[in-house]
């Protein structure tokens, strides 16, 4: 399966005052795009050792279930990677960028959202070095990225 590439976090803050009400006003609002996928968010939006993500642009489609081992921080850009981590962590949901509501799949070749699950707790250099996006701090490109990937 293709690396995820992860841009951004939102905050619990705007996660729970914002993303989630959004979410929830948009299935209202344009409809459910997947009932497997808006069941696994309603069962998942708050679970343990996890976290909302924007995610760069997919190489190939994954599907939600996806599994990663390693998490690759890359800075400015550069590969090959500068710090690798063992790490378990799981796709829990996907969310479409227009209109976000939960997804089976990040199609290949787009940006969107994530809700991630880490087995061992969400890695503290995600919360040091990747962007936090907040109300008054919105995505933006620092140069620094995470790449989740299953290769060992």
């Amino acid at each position: 399966m293709g690396k995820l590439y992860l841009w951004g976090w939102y905050s619990s803050e705007f996660v729970t005052d914002w993303l989630i009400p959004e979410i929830e006003e948009n299935c209202r609002q344009y409809g459910i795009l997947s009932q497997t996928a808006y069941e696994i968010f309603q069962k998942n939006k708050f679970a343990d050792n996890s976290i909302y993500f924007h995610h760069g642009y997919a190489e190939s489609d994954i599907p939600i279930g996806q599994e990663y081992e390693e998490l690759l921080f890359i800075e400015d850009y550069n590969l090959p990677e500068i710090f690798i981590q063992k790490c378990h962590a799981r796709i829990l949901c996907f969310f479409n960028a227009f209109h976000t509501r939960p997804t089976e799949s990040a199609m290949k070749g787009h940006h969107e959202l994530s809700l991630i699950q880490f087995e061992q707790g969400v890695p503290q250099i995600i919360c040091n070095e990747l962007h936090k996006i907040t109300k008054e701090s919105p995505l933006n490109s620092t140069g620094k990225r995470f790449c989740l990937s299953s290769k060992g």
